[in-house]
């Protein structure tokens, strides 16, 4: 828990912030040939069946994605391996990320 308060110091939208999450991104995913460069993979994990999206880095820049991995840290930490789990329905994220 301790290290949910560290990614909450952070201000939103800081370069700080976005290092972090990108830092945490490249050591909790293995290197995978079928996501290119500049991506990543979450999964939707609300509502009925489970969804995986490949998304573009550029989408850490957006304040109600971000809400999402602190969220997600929150409840399953970023101390896993493969992709990592959003605690929100895929339409949600889809409506989030404009997709």
């Amino acid at each position: 828990m301790g290290k949910a308060k560290n990614f909450g110091v952070l201000k939103k939208g800081s370069i700080g912030m976005i290092r972090f999450i990108a830092g945490k991104l490249q050591s909790s995913l293995p290197l995978s040939k079928t996501i290119r460069e500049g991506h990543f993979v979450v999964i939707a994990t609300e509502g009925p069946e489970p969804k995986r999206f490949v998304i573009k880095l550029d989408h850490l820049n957006n304040p109600e994605f971000l809400k999402l991995l602190k969220q997600a840290e929150e409840e399953f930490g970023f101390y896993r391996e493969g992709a990592i789990e959003l605690p929100c329905r895929p339409d949600e994220l889809q409506r989030i990320l404009g997709i």
